[in-house]
C-alpha cells in the first residue's frame, strides 16, 4: 500500500511539473524591419502573398548583441528571421488570467 501511494504521489508531481509547460515552436520567416512599437521588434513579412506585421516580444541576448534594434540603423533592411512561439499566462487589467502568444527572436541574419 505503501508502494502505491509512493508511485501515485511520483506519478502526481511529473504530470504537475509537465501540464504547465508550452512546447516551443521554431519557425523561419523572411522580413523587413520597421523598428519597435510598443517594446515590441516590428517587422513586414509576406505570407500567401500578403503584407503582414508580426510583433517579437523578445529577441535572445546574442540577437541583440549583434544588431542593436533600439536604434534607426536597420529600419527598412531585410532580415531572416527565427523564432519560437510560446504561451504565457498574463493577468488583464481586471485581475482575469489570459493566455497569450509570445514571439522571441533566436536568430537573425542580415539578408545581403
Amino acid at each position: 500500500m505503501k508502494t502505491k501511494l509512493i508511485v501515485l504521489a511520483l506519478a502526481l508531481v511529473a504530470f504537475l511539473s509537465t501540464a504547465f509547460v508550452t512546447p516551443l515552436t521554431k519557425n523561419i520567416v523572411s522580413g523587413t524591419y520597421e523598428g519597435t512599437e510598443e517594446f515590441n521588434y516590428v517587422f513586414t513579412v509576406t505570407v500567401k502573398g500578403e503584407k503582414q506585421t508580426m510583433e517579437f516580444q523578445y529577441a535572445s541576448d546574442e540577437v541583440l548583441e549583434n544588431y542593436d534594434l533600439d536604434t534607426d540603423d536597420y529600419i527598412g533592411e531585410d532580415f531572416t528571421i527565427t523564432y519560437e512561439t510560446s504561451t504565457e499566462i498574463v493577468e488583464d487589467e481586471d485581475g482575469n488570467e489570459e493566455e497569450v502568444e509570445v514571439l522571441t527572436i533566436t536568430d537573425l541574419v542580415l539578408n545581403q
